[in-house]
């Protein structure tokens, strides 16, 4: 009996308090547990901001010093290929100089010896001959300039593998500072049974946020990401550009004899024959008017291909 009077008297209190004190109550200490909750959550984030913060600085610096240290070692091959390029380029003068000077011996000889022959047949031969002539002192300066070509995408090869080293290094040091996954995300938990309308946009945010981060993050190690293979695009574009400067090269050269030749028979030409002077002239200016086809065709092609490399460039994230 003395029990339940007891119980009695514990309740009677709340009969007198106002309808509704109960809840008023519960729903602060709700929003009190939800506040604290927020301060906690903010101070995360700032935390985790900062720490991303601090190690993309960290790999800045780290990068920086790399890349002083790998410079002054890709200087050190350029200035070994300069030497031996300046070696080469002497020989391979010397040589072009020599066939050079055989050229117009034979060409002299040609211009001369015309024997039985009249005007037409003596234009058809030397025509062939200078052609033939010319073929081969173009064929030894492309094997001169193909020689130090050879010896240029070895040098850019060297180059590129330790720019690959340098590369690998500074992803591994990234990913040793978290910079290469996506971070986590500081997300509201419920309280008091569900999210709020709040603490949902809040994790939206969040969600959100971390993938731009690590959006950013991806986009600031892309060079280093897709730097081999990037490099060996540009070495492709390299022996490209060499293979169509020499065609654009063999295609003038045989117009540019033509012209030497048809400008020695203009000075040699009759005057009492008009007529030949004026097929030769007719004929160098055809020769002019190749040639000038020719580099507008090459000139097309190198800006056509100027556009295509660079989109190419920006798929490939250079």
């Amino acid at each position: 009996m003395s029990r339940m009077i007891a119980a009695f008297l514990l309740l009677l209190p709340l009969a007198w308090l106002p309808a509704g004190t109960a809840g008023a109550r519960t729903d602060k200490e709700l929003r009190d547990q939800r506040s604290a909750a927020q301060k906690e959550r903010n101070e995360k984030k700032r935390e985790r901001d900062r720490e991303i913060a601090d190690a993309s600085r960290e790999l800045r610096e780290h990068a920086r010093e790399l890349d002083a240290d790998y410079r002054e070692r890709l200087r050190q091959i350029d200035v070994d290929f300069e030497l031996k390029r300046v070696e080469l380029e002497a020989g391979h003068k010397a040589k072009v100089a020599a066939a050079e000077a055989e050229f117009m011996k034979k060409l002299s000889v040609a211009m001369t010896a015309s024997g039985n022959e009249d005007m037409q047949q003596r234009i058809a031969r030397l025509e062939a001959e200078t052609k033939a002539m010319s073929s081969e002192l173009f064929r030894l300066r492309q094997d001169a300039a193909g020689v130090e070509h050879k010896e240029r995408m070895a040098v850019a090869a060297r180059k590129h593998q330790l720019l690959a080293e340098m590369d690998q290094i500074v992803l591994r040091k990234a990913a040793s500072l978290g910079l290469t996954r996506e971070p986590a995300p500081v997300l509201a938990s419920p309280i008091g049974g569900e999210l709020t309308r709040p603490e949902e946009q809040w994790n939206e945010r969040e969600r959100k946020e971390v993938r731009t981060i690590a959006e950013r993050n991806d986009k600031a190690l892309a060079k280093y990401a897709n730097g081999a293979k990037l490099r060996e695009w540009e070495r492709a574009n390299l022996d490209e550009d060499f293979r169509l400067a020499w065609e654009e090269k063999r295609e003038l050269d045989e117009l540019v004899s033509q012209r030497m030749l048809f400008r020695s028979f203009m000075l040699q030409a009759d005057p009492s024959r008009p007529a030949d002077a004026q097929s030769f002239t007719d004929r160098l200016a055809e020769a002019e008017h190749q040639e000038k086809l020719i580099r507008i065709k090459y000139d097309q092609l190198r800006k056509t291909k100027a556009i295509e490399r660079r989109e190419a460039r920006r798929k490939l994230g250079g």
